[in-house]
């Protein structure tokens, strides 16, 4: 919260056309902060000042409430829409990703809540989604597979009314910061990803290339088979939602969307809970009931980041669980198809 913050009041103060230099902004942050000693720079699209511009009008301390309880209840709404089940509430708030999301102060919280609304209501509600869908390109990646998703089942509608949202968030915001803003964001995208490999540990990052870094695979290779996962988890993904956008293909989609990311933090992923939730509605509505395998997977995915949080030790579970989740989220799916074809 407190680097969103300063780049927000950075921006502000009149300083936006340098804000891709990271060393002006992290002279600011010292003038706020005069003992901090790590460089936080801005890695966002320009469009993601637009919902931390209001941040830069209060103090730290309001700040801080405000963003935790407007993304909050934006991801709350997301996920229940108007009616909030008290069980299934009292499920989603205390779980593990909300509550360190809450606590880091960070943005996972509203963009779990543009992707998870926009998957949830753009059945019914298609332009209200791609919308949605849209605005969660301020953190870009988030939104890797969701494309490839609409694409893969039909949805026309929302998918030209995501790019629509996309492209008037690049309008809007290269008019206002100057299309600089832009060309910069493009041209430093590599070198953040160095400065993820070099300066943040692996063991903040659940993913699977830092998992396979911690277990001593060199980054090269590392990077290679991130590559190669991508890939895998959007054919499948693609192949869910060709047969249709049913609730274990969306929960596919999101546990998936952090397999197939090669940059992944614990505070990104609240829609896990959400996808979690997805695929117990789907076991309840058909009428079957959960193995122990299948709980243990379910339970794995929901506490895994707090098991990683509390000790590095464990490093590893986190890698785990997310695979077994969408693996277990892609069997539901596909499974009937394959019971269909077996009594033929």
């Amino acid at each position: 919260m407190s680097s969103c913050r300063s780049f927000a009041l950075f921006s502000r103060l009149g300083s936006v056309g340098q804000i891709y230099n990271g060393d002006e902004p992290h002279r600011f942050q010292l003038t706020l902060e005069p003992a901090l000693r790590q460089t936080f720079p801005f890695s966002y699209p320009p469009s993601y000042l637009f919902p931390i511009w209001p941040l830069s009008f209060l103090s730290y301390g309001a700040a801080y409430l405000v963003w935790d309880g407007v993304t909050l209840a934006l991801f709350l709404w997301s996920v229940f829409g108007t009616r909030v089940r008290a069980m299934l509430f009292w499920f989603v708030l205390p779980a593990a990703t909300t509550m360190i999301t809450l606590i880091q102060g960070q943005n996972g919280l509203l963009t779990s809540a543009l992707v998870v609304g926009g998957t949830r209501v753009m059945r019914a509600q298609p332009v209200l989604g791609g919308v949605l869908l849209g605005l969660a390109t301020i953190k870009p990646r988030l939104g890797i597979l969701v494309q490839l998703a609409l694409l893969a089942a039909g949805y026309w509608r929302t998918l030209a009314d995501a790019c629509v949202t996309a492209i008037s968030l690049v309008i809007a915001s290269g008019a206002i910061c100057g299309w600089a803003l832009w060309v910069e964001w493009v041209d430093g995208l590599s070198s953040h990803a160095a400065y993820l490999d070099v300066s943040v540990g692996n063991y903040l990052k659940p993913g699977i290339m830092a998992n396979l870094v911690l277990f001593g695979v060199a980054a090269p290779a590392a990077h290679a088979i991130q590559g190669c996962v991508g890939l895998v988890v959007a054919a499948i993904v693609f192949l869910c939602f060709w047969r249709g956008a049913t609730d274990p293909s969306i929960a596919a989609l999101q546990a998936g969307t952090f397999l197939a990311m090669p940059y992944v933090f614990r505070y990104d992923m609240p829609m896990l809970a959400n996808a979690i939730l997805l695929m117990a509605r789907d076991r309840r509505g058909s009428g079957e009931t959960v193995n122990v395998i299948e709980a243990v997977v379910l339970f794995l995915g929901l506490m895994a980041p707090a098991i990683t949080t509390v000790t590095t030790r464990f490093f590893y579970v986190s890698g785990l669980s997310l695979p077994l989740l969408f693996g277990l989220a892609v069997w539901w799916r596909l499974r009937p198809l394959t019971d269909r074809r077996s009594r033929t």
